[in-house]
């Protein structure tokens, strides 16, 4: 017979390896979120901006120098509260005022110039900028106030053969997330490929110049073939930003779960997306994006597609597409059920604010998400529209556009 101290010891021993076995992805399956998207329909009324926000406040920026159109700029903060207007070409930087400060890069073909600036990408806890020169085999980095700080080599050369680019596409903290595409050429005719890779990207620690995580991507199975041209969007290669201080999201295009990280050591579920039967999945979209004569042209037009993500604390921003061609926004709390989407998100929560085209400003990232807030622009002329009203006494429909920062609500609220 066993003893009970044997017994004991039994117990405990049987107890540590039940534990041992648990998967780090079961244990945090208990956190996790659901988004209920099965029963979304398309709305002709406007959604409610006062689902997920709070407040909401208005900065006027200069009227020297005239910036292009809202729709085209990408707005940053450093945390002196400085703004940053990414324009077509060209980066200006702005106080917290809006007062205007200087233009950071000049344009041409000389030391330290840009010859066409593609992209942007800032590292605000670093404190300085990449500059996508295109054409060019490196980036350029300056500081936040312009200055030429070295050049980055944008190149994978293994063996002394070139095989391509090394794409850069977030900073946060010290981290830099980035992926590489392992080939120069592009895919051949008739060739089956995955365009995610087996990893959807990589985190590069900036403190140790060493690589600390890869996201590894579970349906690399999964391919579509190349059959005429195959193309790329935007948000490739994942749907990404800060939550908050201390927290990071990721949710790569076609997957439908948002994951999130304090520092990169515990990548852990967030929201688990739940879509209708019939809606798109992951083999689908990869077989769309590879060209694939399996996807028909009448299912393009007539399947219901997440198509956008912007995670929030207390939920999701959503762009869908459903059968005859309706797109729109929508609002998802966590745990919640989503009804509906629309074009728009009228302003139920002041006087001034226009409503918003949140599909437009998710799909082409024109916001920026900093401590609980959404920071976008809104063309000036906007606010003369119906339903809207100007925030200060001078402003004119020639006027720039206005930075609006929308609080966003908390948990529970």
């Amino acid at each position: 017979m066993m003893t009970k101290k044997k017994q004991f010891g039994w117990v405990l021993i049987m107890a540590l390896m039940t534990a041992c076995s648990s998967t780090p992805k079961q244990a945090m399956q208990k956190e996790v979120s659901t988004i209920d998207l099965t029963e979304i329909e398309f709305s002709s009324t406007p959604q409610p901006l006062s689902d997920f926000v709070e407040s909401i406040e208005y900065i006027k920026l200069s009227e020297d120098p005239l910036v292009t159109d809202a729709r085209r700029i990408n707005l940053f903060e450093d945390k002196k509260g400085n703004f940053y207007l990414e324009v077509p070409g060209g980066l200006f930087k702005y106080a917290s005022d809006g007062s205007f400060i200087k233009s950071l890069i000049r344009i041409g073909q000389g030391p330290n110039e840009i010859n066409h600036k593609s992209n942007a990408i800032f590292s605000l806890e670093q404190e300085f900028i990449l500059i996508d020169d295109n054409g060019k085999s490196y980036y350029q980095k300056i500081s936040l106030d312009g200055d030429f700080l070295d050049r980055i080599s944008s190149s994978i050369i293994v063996d002394g053969k070139y095989l391509g680019k090394r794409n850069i596409y977030d900073y946060w903290k010290n981290f830099e997330l980035y992926k590489w595409s392992n080939r120069y050429d592009l895919p051949n005719q008739g060739e089956y490929i995955n365009r995610d890779s087996l990893y959807f990207f990589y985190i590069k620690d900036l403190n140790t110049d060493s690589d600390i995580y890869k996201m590894k991507n579970h349906h690399f199975h999964i391919k579509g073939k190349i059959d005429g041209n195959w193309y790329q969007n935007y948000s490739y290669p994942t749907y990404r930003g800060e939550l908050n201080d201390s927290t990071y999201w990721v949710k790569p295009l076609f997957v439908d779960t948002v994951y999130c990280t304090s520092d990169w050591t515990d990548v852990r579920p967030l929201y688990v997306i739940k879509k209708s039967s019939s809606a798109s999945d992951y083999e689908w979209e990869i077989k769309l994006f590879a060209g694939d004569r399996n996807v028909s042209r009448s299912e393009l037009t007539n399947k219901d597609r997440l198509i956008d993500v912007l995670a929030l604390e207390n939920g999701i921003l959503f762009t869908y597409f459903v059968e005859s061609g309706k797109l729109g926004a929508g609002f998802c709390p966590a745990n919640g059920k989503a009804e509906t989407f629309s074009k728009l998100f009228k302003n139920d929560v002041d006087e001034f604010c226009p409503p918003l085209n949140m599909e437009r400003r998710i799909a082409n990232r024109n916001f920026f998400q900093k401590e609980g807030y959404i920071y976008t622009l809104v063309n000036a002329f906007e606010f003369f529209e119906e339903g809207a009203k100007p925030p200060f006494s001078d402003l004119t429909e020639e006027s720039n556009p206005v930075i609006v920062k929308l609080k966003l609500k908390k948990n529970g609220q």
